[in-house]
């Protein structure tokens, strides 16, 4: 397993391995995930939109994305539809379920996945800030 520190100051785990690392933490997860420092400028993050509004992604992966909401009245299992703009100008509408939700952070678990070369160009954009 490799462990390692992102430039998010967020830990990055190799995905499918469930080995404890040397701080006793467990990624079960077993997909990449690709996480925006909330810092960040919003120039250089993609642009999510839900029902005509803009929201900050705070994470993606294959099958699932955060996003931060200051008001949206959604429960779990809730359907949302909408769209990712990434920087390259490519856009990938996405159908995903409410699977979980703070004050302000949704977790979608997507219905049809964010294809893995996305994940990785924005990887590789994201080492290079």
């Amino acid at each position: 397993m490799t462990l390692t520190k992102s430039t998010t100051n967020q830990t990055e785990v190799s995905p499918g391995n469930s080995e404890p690392s040397p701080l006793g933490l467990v990624n079960q997860r077993d997909y990449v995930r690709v996480y925006y420092p909330p810092d960040c400028p919003k120039k250089y993050l993609p642009e999510l939109t839900i029902r005509y509004r803009t929201y900050q992604l705070l994470d993606i992966s294959e099958t699932g994305i955060r996003f931060h909401v200051p008001r949206m009245n959604l429960l779990p299992d809730d359907i949302v539809t909408g769209a990712i703009k990434f920087l390259d100008e490519s856009v990938i509408e996405f159908s995903g379920v409410v699977v979980r939700r703070t004050k302000d952070q949704i977790a979608l678990k997507l219905i049809v996945g964010i294809p893995y070369s996305f994940i990785a160009s924005e990887q590789v954009r994201l080492r290079k800030l």
